[in-house]
């Protein structure tokens, strides 16, 4: 029994280990194989998908960059002022100013390069580094940049690129200079001035775009040898490879097997415990991943400043709400509104403050609104809701009370109080009209009308709205065309010395004879000039024009209105020093009208500009003297030498006694501070009797004679220094 149990027992451990360690010891060897291969699986798969949403992630990052590109570009290229000094030839001074094109853009954008490139692709302008230059963008920027040029010529919107200059790769934005009161389908493209901004790639935008998407370690390369795990190439439009930007992507696999592979030697229990570990951290990772995905999702589709949804997601919440099961039981209105006075307080105080005031604007904005409305910034400062309601116009009416109360009520900005309003535009869906593009349409329309009706109120868009901007679209264009063709002309009436019986001045006035429409009143067209800045190019024609047909008819003075826009022209002083020069006509024979309410806004800047015409040597005349709140004390101020007396004082003389009082003391009044007096509107003989009686130094009117043409005006002329004419003058004046 004793030398059979060895035996036994040997046989039977052999039998244990053949049949169960050894067995075990396999299953245990499989286990941590499958385990180890597992895990070396999974981290392989962790650090691919961390590579994969980190170069998602990077990919969106820089789109997103070069959008932030184009907008800044486009809220450049759609303003009247950058379309009146950039297009067609380059207003340096007005360029480099402060606000404009200038070291603004370097200093507050962060753009280093800026190009005005006119048709033929010439470099008008070029500011490098915050610095004016004289550079040729195609040369700066050889390969690329023309290609960008064309085909940005040809689309509304800012079209971007990257694009290679020296050692550099910058974020290109190019788009056609083009006010939004221009049709672009009247406009071919090669005639655009091409506005262009660029951003260089470097470490800082870089830091930038790793700090907002978080992104370490971001570098570029000009080649793929220097590149990271995780990288993207940068492509130029045409797809040439011009460097890439890599990154030090996490890699939560490789840490998680570093971790776990010691302990997996020592038991298969460790096994199991890190097994866990392993699902846990995946879990982890997998929800960091998504926690990303989702904030660039939020990036995209609310405004970054303001938190409001943003164009993208409103157009989806518009869709939802013209949807048939929304739509066919509630009413839908949208509603546009436009901040007033906000260009001034953003000039004035800076972005910085005009940021702050927007996210003011926007929570009262949302306190306002329903929970069910939706409340959207779509750019600058203009802002647009969806109101699903079930009395409509009432409710959006309403709403737009409410917000144009809260928008009125003071702003604290930086410890400054400012006052702005708001307009709004409303347009309500029905079955003809659920579009969302002719939605949004109309109510920029009605928001125009709004605008145009004294801002801080609203208006419901209605059909004829639209063919009454179509006809001033079209009446605009036609004066545009009038003004590039000069087809304008000007007209002259005399200014009658009472004394010397003697034409003494003569006043250019501008007309506008429309080849279908005819003669167009200066009403109608002066106001739009000033409106689209025309004026100013208006006004300087209108001033060459008359001080070169002045040397016509010798001695006499000739009148000049200016109007109240090109005094916001800085360049004002020096451009009427050289129309003198180029005209040759004496400085004292040139007289400029101005209305009070240039006097009223910047009374500052308007003296520095008057003080500079009279030390030119011109003469400085008050129009529609009478018709403002506060005349005598500009009179006491300002630098006159001739007081106008308004027409409507003249025409009242016969049936207002009051009238007639109020013109002898104007004309007194002239007297003693030693001014010229002279009276427009001058109708009857009776009406000239007087003003001759009382004093007054010079009339102007139908009674003797209408605005006519330079040849017309020099007959006038003619037979009015006839013998005859002044006897006959003197025998009404007796009568």
């Amino acid at each position: 029994m004793r030398s059979s149990n060895p035996e036994i027992t040997r046989f039977s451990g052999q039998q244990f280990t053949n049949r169960v360690v050894y067995p075990l010891a396999g299953i245990m060897l499989v286990m941590i194989i499958v385990v180890i291969g597992f895990l070396v699986a999974s981290a392989h798969q962790q650090n691919r998908l961390s590579v994969q949403g980190s170069t998602r992630l990077a990919t969106t990052a820089l789109q997103v960059k070069a959008r932030e590109v184009g907008r800044n570009l486009r809220d450049y290229t759609i303003r009247p002022d950058v379309y009146d000094h950039l297009h067609g030839g380059i207003d340096l001074g007005w360029a480099v100013t402060e606000g404009n094109v200038g070291a603004n853009i370097r200093n507050d954008l962060g753009y280093e390069m800026v190009f005005v490139v006119a048709p033929g692709d010439k470099t008008i302008y070029a500011l490098i580094d915050g610095v004016p230059t004289k550079a040729d963008a195609l040369e700066v920027m050889p390969r690329g940049l023309r290609d960008l040029l064309h085909v940005a010529a040809i689309q509304p919107d800012p079209t971007t690129s990257l694009i290679k200059s020296g050692n550099d790769i910058y974020v290109v934005a190019a788009n056609g200079i083009l006010p939004p009161s221009i049709d672009r389908a009247s406009i071919n493209p090669r005639e655009l001035t091409m506005l262009v901004f660029a951003k260089r790639l470097d470490q800082k935008f870089l830091d930038s775009m790793g700090h907002d998407y978080l992104l370490s370690d971001l570098s570029i390369s000009l080649n793929d040898e220097n590149a990271k795990d995780a990288f993207i190439p940068l492509m130029t439009q045409n797809r040439m490879y011009l460097g890439t930007i890599s990154w030090a992507a996490p890699k939560p696999g490789t840490q998680l097997l570093n971790f776990i592979i010691p302990p997996l030697a020592a038991a298969l229990l460790i096994l199991a415990t890190f097994s866990i570990l392993v699902v846990r951290n995946a879990r982890r990772s997998t929800d960091a991943l998504e926690a990303s995905a989702s904030r660039v999702t939020h990036l995209a589709h609310h405004d970054a400043l303001t938190g409001l949804p943003n164009r993208v997601l409103f157009r989806e919440h518009l869709d939802l709400a013209l949807s048939p099961a929304v739509f066919n039981t509630s009413p839908v209105a949208v509603i546009c509104l436009d901040l007033d006075n906000f260009k001034e307080v953003n000039d004035s105080l800076g972005h910085a403050a005009g940021d702050q005031l927007l996210q003011q604007v926007s929570q009262r904005l949302q306190a306002c609104a329903s929970h069910n409305d939706t409340v959207a910034r779509l750019g600058g400062d203009e802002f647009a809701l969806i109101q699903i309601g079930t009395n409509q116009p009432h409710d959006a009416e309403e709403l737009s009370r409410r917000l144009i109360e809260s928008i009125r009520t003071p702003f604290v900005v930086d410890d400054q109080t400012l006052h702005i309003g708001v307009s709004i535009g409303i347009a309500l869906a029905d079955t003809t009209n659920g579009i969302p593009e002719r939605l949004l349409k109309n109510a920029d329309i009605a928001l125009y009308r709004a605008k145009q009706g004294g801002r801080a109120t609203y208006r419901i868009f209605e059909a004829q709205m639209d063919a009454e901007l179509q006809e001033r679209r079209g009446l605009e264009y036609d004066l545009r065309q009038a003004v590039l063709k000069n087809e304008l002309e000007l007209h002259y009436q005399p200014l009658i010395d009472l004394e010397q019986h003697t034409v003494a001045a003569v006043e250019a006035l501008v007309r506008w004879r429309h080849p279908t429409r005819g003669l167009v009143s200066p009403a109608d067209f002066i106001p739009m000039a000033e409106e689209t800045g025309l004026i100013v190019a208006i006004g300087e024609w209108v001033l060459e024009t008359a001080c070169g047909e002045a040397l016509k008819w010798d001695r006499l003075r000739i009148a000049v209105n200016l109007s109240p826009v090109q005094f916001k022209n800085h360049e004002l002083v020096e451009t009427v020093r050289q129309v003198l020069q180029r005209t040759g006509l004496e400085p004292e024979r040139l007289e400029l009208e101005v209305t009070e309410s240039i006097l009223i806004n910047d009374t500052a800047a308007a003296l520095e500009i008057l003080n500079g015409l009279k030390a030119l040597g011109v003469k400085i005349a008050m129009d529609d003297f009478g018709t403002g709140y506060s005349s005598l004390g500009y009179l006491n101020s300002f630098p006159f030498d001739k007081i106008k007396i308004d027409r409507s004082f003249i025409g009242d003389l016969s049936d207002t006694e009051k009238s007639g009082a109020i013109v002898k003391s104007v004309i007194g009044l002239g007297q003693s501070l030693k001014m010229v007096t002279t009276a427009e509107g001058v109708e009857t003989s009776e009406q000239a009797a007087f003003l001759r009686e009382q004093g007054c130094d010079q009339v102007q009117g139908f009674y003797f004679s209408r605005p006519v043409a330079a040849t017309e005006l020099s007959a006038f002329i003619r037979n009015w220094n006839a013998p005859s004419a002044r006897e006959q003058m003197d025998t009404e004046a007796a009568a």
